[in-house]
């Protein structure tokens, strides 16, 4: 397995942290750490536009979803911008915010 931790600037003084895989042939994960939803928001944004544009998907698990029994990832959308996907991820994590 392919691994590579990265740290990315997403604006200004705002940095994520990660882990990118490749598992096997044509699947791959990136795990964020310590980001909230807004800035994870962005993150997906950029990768679904710049990278897994659609048909593709891209998928989304949170830990506090795995924590609370959920593991199968989410579908982020195909389209809506940052404010869409940011209520998304809002909502996700409020699901299970018990």
């Amino acid at each position: 397995m392919n691994v590579l931790d990265f740290e990315i600037e997403l604006a200004s003084d705002v940095w994520v942290d990660g882990t990118a895989a490749l598992t096997g042939p044509g699947y791959a994960y990136i795990t964020l750490t310590d980001v909230t939803a807004d800035e994870a928001a962005v993150f997906a944004l950029w990768l679904r536009d710049s990278f897994v544009p659609a048909p593709h998907v891209v998928r989304f698990a949170s830990s506090l979803a795995m924590a609370n029994g959920e593991d199968t990832p989410s579908l982020l959308p195909t389209d809506g911008g940052r404010e869409a996907i940011s209520g998304l991820l809002h909502r996700h994590l409020a699901a299970f915010d018990y």
